[in-house]
């Protein structure tokens, strides 16, 4: 029992003692070997003052009536597995111990000692005349997959260095042609430097670099997908804003999250709705903590939002144009038009409520005018634009879209385009609905996400979630979150 129990008491003792001579001795003018060694003295005396060990076996090392002119050597076996990594912290200390037999060799810190939480991060501490640097920053490893707008804040916000308390280093950017591996991986992309891109070599590489292992996928495509469960059987966390996984097909989204049981690695998506807001993982903690979740319902598409928010009394044709302008539509704006988008973060959300859909299984209205659907541009209206001339062609339809907000306004109620999920019922649907003005989805602004969560807890209010859905800072942000819990082994 004293075994398990003094190797505890010492690693609590050192632990107090560490933070207390970092943070307080300011002015002390020892060496940092006499510091460490009055640190010793002193643990022995608290322990055998506080330990009443008789003919305790501790490690293989057998102690007689505690007397207190025990021999440290005694404690060799306990003391070597203290959760401190003496060597990094008191190197010249470390060297008279290990000379003597004490402590042998570099001791592993134990995992309570790499949590975001418990990092011994000192940066120059003062202690005397020496500077001594007890950083000892769990390494975080990661692979960039993607190098638009969203990758390259991403890399921005890491480098940037915020108090996080982990190393983290960009070691791989994948573009869509080329990438680049190793050390200054991010300026070598930039510059266009690199090797043909290949995302097995990448998968490989990223499983052979120090600490916790990482790929993010920051594209818009559904190639990088496929490799999302060879990634995680080779134990590196996988993290995206990316939807087509989530919402792809079904099969192919269990077999992800088997890879990762299998390769003790985790699948993170928390910006794939709701960018950076935590919808995702709220909706998980929700369900963790044994809450019963009724419906979800949300205004996912910052897009839609603005068309819905700013267009009362406006042609719908105009602010789909002045939404346009702003850079908020995609080229062609019937992708946003057509709901696919909404439809898609709909059924991640129903999945992570235990729903086993697919997309065919979610009806979807769509805003694109019936015989502007399937409407194919010329090539002399892809070079005057495509947006322009479709946005031209959608005027004769608005008087359609003005009577729908005006029958709403009449009722008191307004125009939002909503998905929604029955849990109960195991059913999702996506589309235009009426809500009153006292509705909190009436009070979306601007660009505005929300999601509001029904469950057995939050009743007969919702707990609801609002705020910017989309854009760049945002969405790395989000994706920044998820790969800090991965540094830390968070589960998602």
């Amino acid at each position: 029992m004293h075994g398990v129990l003094v190797p505890v008491l010492l690693a609590s003792i050192v632990q107090a003692h560490v933070n207390e001579l970092m943070v307080n001795h300011d002015d002390v003018q020892d060496t940092v070997d006499q510091v460490f060694n009055k640190m010793l003295d002193n643990i022995f005396d608290r322990v055998l003052k506080t330990s009443p060990l008789h003919d305790a076996d501790l490690d293989s090392a057998t102690l007689a009536k505690t007397h207190p002119d025990v021999s440290r050597a005694l404690l060799s076996p306990a003391l070597s597995r203290l959760p401190i990594a003496q060597s990094s912290i008191f190197p010249a200390a470390h060297s008279q111990l290990s000379a003597g037999g004490f402590v042998g060799g570099q001791i592993e810190p134990v995992r309570a000692f790499q949590s975001a939480h418990s990092v011994a991060s000192c940066s120059k501490a003062s202690m005397g005349r020496r500077m001594v640097s007890c950083s000892a920053k769990p390494k975080v490893s990661v692979g960039l997959v993607g190098f638009g707008l969203v990758g390259k804040e991403l890399i921005d916000q890491i480098e940037s260095g915020p108090p996080n308390g982990l190393d983290i280093s960009v070691l791989g950017v994948a573009r869509s042609s080329s990438m680049s591996l190793g050390d200054g991986a991010p300026k070598k992309a930039a510059a266009g430097d690199g090797e043909p891109t290949d995302l097995v070599k990448l998968g490989e590489f990223m499983s052979q670099q120090p600490g916790a292992k990482v790929i993010v996928d920051c594209t818009a495509d559904d190639g990088p997908s496929e490799y999302y469960d060879k990634w995680l059987a080779a134990g590196i966390n996988v993290v995206t804003p990316n939807k087509k996984m989530g919402s792809g097909p079904l099969s192919r989204y269990k077999a992800t999250f088997d890879a990762g049981a299998k390769g003790g690695s985790t699948f993170y998506y928390e910006a794939t709705v709701g960018a950076g807001l935590p919808i995702i993982t709220t909706l998980q903690d929700l369900i963790r903590t044994g809450d019963k979740v009724l419906k979800i319902e949300g205004i996912f598409s910052g897009t839609l939002s603005y068309l819905f928010n700013e267009g009362a009394g406006k042609a719908f044709s105009d602010v789909v144009q002045d939404a346009a302008d702003k850079g908020f539509t995609e080229p062609d704006p019937r992708d946003d038009l057509s709901g696919t988008d909404v439809q898609r973060k709909t059924v991640i959300l129903a999945r992570e409520c235990g729903l086993d859909i697919e997309m065919d299984d979610v009806p979807v209205e769509s805003l694109v005018p019936g015989p502007l659907q399937s409407w194919q541009p010329t090539d002399a209206e892809k070079a005057e634009g495509l947006s322009k001339v479709f946005i031209a062609k959608m005027k004769e339809y608005d008087g359609d879209m003005a009577k729908r907000m005006e029958e709403a306004a009449a009722a008191g109620e307004v125009l939002r385009y909503v998905g929604s999920i029955d849990v109960a019922n195991k059913k999702a649907t996506v589309g235009l609905g009426r809500f009153p003005t006292t509705h909190p989805f009436a009070a979306t602004q601007y660009a505005d996400n929300i999601v509001s969560f029904a469950t057995e807890r939050y009743t007969p209010r919702p707990l609801v979630v609002q705020g910017p859905g989309a854009g760049a800072a945002v969405t790395a942000g989000g994706v920044f979150a998820d790969v800090l819990r991965a540094g830390v082994g968070t589960p998602a």
